[in-house]
């Protein structure tokens, strides 16, 4: 097993929360002693009816997100990790975290949920975590029902 030393974690930080994903991020940044990036993609073109229907929606879901994170940040230290950082940013989650935040926070880990988005858009645009591995230029770490596969 190769040693890491900063992990990034992609995870859902509106709609479903990713325990799952996130125990295991935990756990292997323990392991290796490494940073742990918690990171949050908003994609807001997945949000479009809500901004239209309700203008402060989309605000709304960021403070959401924004607390989630907080309280991620706080597990990640109780569980004795001492770097954290946490990031919120916004765009295609496939290319901002496989591309973008894996290359800005020089990520040689990358761990996430088996699927995200709907059914429908999984089956239109395909799974995230399968574009996410095709995309990384580091390890890729795929966390289904309480198993990780890579």
């Amino acid at each position: 097993m190769s040693q890491y030393q900063r992990i990034l974690v992609g995870i859902d930080a509106v709609e479903i929360p990713t325990y799952t994903v996130f125990d295991e991020a935990k756990k292997m940044a323990a392991d290796h002693g490494a940073t742990l990036i918690i990171a949050f993609v908003f994609d807001q073109k997945r949000y479009a009816t809500l901004q239209r229907m309700d203008p402060k929606g989309i605000e709304r879901l960021r403070t959401k997100a924004a607390l989630y994170l907080e309280a991620c940040q706080e597990a990640a230290w109780a569980h004795g990790i001492e770097n954290v950082e946490t990031v919120m940013d916004s765009g295609a989650p496939k290319k901002r975290l496989a591309i973008d935040l894996a290359n800005r926070y020089q990520a040689d880990a990358i761990i996430i949920g088996e699927s995200g988005g709907t059914s429908l858009e999984r089956l239109v645009f395909g799974h995230t975590s399968k574009a996410i591995r095709r995309k990384a230029n580091c390890d890729v770490h795929v966390v289904r029902d309480n198993k990780q596969t890579t």
